[in-house]
């Protein structure tokens, strides 16, 4: 999957042109200035890290996976605007950054057959980086959470297939379902006796020309599939409640949002749905500042969870 995920708004429509370019506007955000690398034998990535004013033990984390060809892997990351919501709710931040030598477009190499596996490829890089700030931070081992969009989303759900004892939920935006089956199965098998129900959040534009609405379903549905496999009547079949959301300040596109509530007591799933709104539109509004409200959105959804034993929902 590539992005250029600030390039100008792309033509989807004389309405969805004019509306979204005006709503999202020129990024404001500050960029994260730390950059950090990280080595295992799998090889070498470095990573950009916010962390918030004050002592870092006991917060939670956020690891932010990019698109491809996305300006925030440039020297410094502009406009990222999930900083502003780390410093608002405490959690730190890291952002881990593609080397152009392992993929010539930025992509994370979501499709690799090793990177689709736990303790290899890029998948045990980005969870080095995560355990490793972990502790050297001593950060919230219960509330780690993991996310990304476009080939990031994709390589998400590699992660949360493969490492559910290290986040406890995950946000895998315009990606894809994991080893691109159908089915729950194949995340089962991959967890092993780590198997638990994921709590996931997805984001997928109505009219995304590279990872298309239908893949966004099929992801929620494989994942739907999952949880029910690891903790029997956890996860609901349809939305047990639905919105839509107005446009306005933080919020640049109208959005629906389905909510999967388990019989257990905890949210397992949202979708947001940005209408009017193709891949790099989408991309911008989990980026810039334009779209902060959609990002407040999906950190409050990770932040509900803590991790959990193995087969249990919450």
């Amino acid at each position: 999957m590539r992005i250029a995920a600030l390039r100008p708004c792309a033509v989807v429509g004389a309405i969805l042109i004019a509306t979204t370019c005006l709503l999202l506007g020129v990024p404001r955000a500050q960029a994260m200035a730390d950059k950090q690398c990280y080595t295992n034998a799998a090889g070498t990535r470095c990573y950009y890290l916010h962390v918030p004013p004050g002592s870092s033990a006991g917060r939670p984390l956020m690891v932010y996976l990019h698109g491809c060809n996305d300006p925030l892997t440039e020297t410094q990351p502009r406009g990222f605007s999930l900083t502003q919501v780390a410093d608002e709710m405490g959690f730190v931040l890291a952002y881990p950054i593609q080397d152009q030598a392992a993929n010539k477009d930025s992509c994370w190499n979501w499709d690799k057959a090793e990177d689709r596996e736990r303790g290899r490829g890029e998948s045990s890089i980005i969870a080095g980086i995560t355990t490793t700030l972990i502790d050297g931070f001593q950060l919230d081992r219960s509330r780690v959470y993991l996310g990304g969009y476009s080939a990031g989303g994709a390589m998400t759900t590699n992660l949360g297939a493969n490492y559910p004892d290290l986040y406890a939920a995950i946000a895998p935006m315009a990606g894809a379902p994991y080893r691109s089956e159908l089915g729950g199965q194949v995340i089962i098998d991959a967890m092993a006796a780590r198997a638990r129900p994921m709590p996931t959040y997805f984001l997928q534009t109505l009219f995304d020309e590279i990872s298309n609405y239908v893949i966004g379903r099929t992801n929620l549905a494989q994942w739907r599939a999952a949880d029910n496999l690891a903790d029997p009547g956890s996860m609901p079949t349809l939305p047990t409640r639905q919105e839509v959301l107005a446009a306005g300040p933080g919020l640049p596109i109208p959005l629906t949002v389905e909510h999967y509530q388990s019989p257990r007591g905890c949210e397992l799933a949202q979708f947001t749905t940005p209408l009017l709104a193709e891949h790099a539109i989408g991309a911008r509004v989990v980026q810039d500042d334009g779209g902060i409200e959609v990002q407040r959105n999906l950190m409050r959804f990770l932040l509900a969870h803590r991790m959990t034993a193995p087969h249990q929902a919450c």
